[in-house]
């Protein structure tokens, strides 16, 4: 008994270790941030709005492909920029009733976990797309910003996804076999094949649709109006198709947004509201938000929920006003996904996805 305790202890620390090396995971991470940093100097430093909504495109578009060699993470970035553009006007027209914000995050978010099926690069780049939807939801910007935030996200996107090119043109010379063609035929009877009735994938799929429209729904219901977007994005990055998966992302969101609150709060403080400071600290934290994702997911909520923290900050809502309200929405969304392993879930061994 004693072995098989020790064992079990051993495999759980093995699942909070680092799944990856750091030192080539860090200098890809560093390169990604560079247009984020670029984007946030202009928007902190002049009060660009523009600059803002770029610097969001490019965030969420550098954790797509990002262990691909440069070339084959540029194309995905490039395709999926239009989808990001159009994700986010969705997100806009559809803010302006809490009924239609929660059906469409349903559908999307939905749509977006079939993805499991097929790849973990489309997993991720589909759930950014239902990440962009997400936020411009909680902006409860009017519908006639909605052509802003189409051309404004797929414009931020598709800044990362040149920046990778250049990558390529510089240094990042690696191939991968690819081709696109080939690649989507397979992806379809992959599809077609990993969704019947009953599949682990389907069931993935009803359950990130129904919890990601669930938290939209608790925070409008709630009137959590400021950082109510809080609960979905936990549900977005915690809710995996394995049922231990899961757990094991609950517990490190948990630990990571603990830390990344205090280290955000303590660095607000620090930095008094410095722009450039603020922006250089706020580049960092998206390069580690990168290098970390595959790797260390616990590092990797702190250095996200940092740069949350901080950016909203460096915009002018005060870290440490907003610290219960951030960790409000953060158990709220913890508990959603957790309720939503006892619908449709099956212990089984998990896929090992990003």
């Amino acid at each position: 008994m004693g072995g098989g305790m020790s064992s079990g202890r051993h495999s759980s620390l093995e699942r909070w270790r680092l799944r990856g090396e750091l030192d080539p995971a860090l200098r890809r991470g560093a390169w990604a941030a560079i247009p984020v940093g670029a984007c946030l100097v202009l928007q902190l430093t002049a009060d660009d709005g523009v600059a803002g909504a770029l610097a969001t495109g490019a965030l969420l578009a550098g954790l797509i492909a990002f262990e691909a060699p440069a070339r084959v993470r540029a194309r995905f970035q490039l395709l999926v920029a239009p989808v990001m553009g159009v994700a986010a006007a969705v997100g806009v027209l559809s803010s302006g009733s809490a009924v239609v914000a929660v059906v469409t995050m349903v559908v999307v978010a939905g749509l977006a976990g079939c993805c499991v099926a097929v790849s973990p690069r489309l997993t991720v780049a589909a759930a950014m797309c239902a990440l962009s939807l997400l936020i411009a939801q909680g902006l409860y910007l009017g519908p006639d910003e909605a052509p802003d935030a189409l051309l404004l996200a797929t414009a931020g996107a598709a800044l990362q996804g040149l920046w990778s090119l250049v990558a390529w043109a510089v240094f990042d010379r690696a191939s991968e076999p690819l081709s696109f063609g080939r690649a989507a035929r397979a992806g379809w009877l992959k599809l077609r094949a990993g969704l019947g009735p009953g599949s682990p994938s389907l069931r993935h799929a009803l359950r990130f649709g129904a919890a990601l429209g669930a938290g939209v729904a608790v925070y409008r219901l709630l009137d959590f109006r400021d950082h109510g977007y809080w609960v979905p994005l936990t549900i977005l990055f915690v809710l995996r198709p394995g049922f231990d998966d899961t757990l094991e992302r609950i517990a490190m969101r948990g630990l990571g947004t603990i830390a990344g609150l205090v280290a955000a709060t303590a660095l607000a403080e620090l930095l008094g509201g410095q722009p450039v400071l603020i922006a250089l600290v706020l580049t960092a934290a998206a390069a580690l938000a990168f290098a970390l994702l595959a790797i260390e997911y616990a590092l990797f909520t702190t250095a996200i929920t940092v740069y949350v923290v901080l950016l909203a900050d460096g915009l002018g809502s005060p870290a440490l006003d907003a610290v219960d309200e951030r960790g409000l929405g953060t158990a709220l969304g913890i508990a959603i996904a957790a309720l939503s392993l006892l619908v449709l879930s099956e212990r089984r061994p998990s896929a090992v996805l990003p």
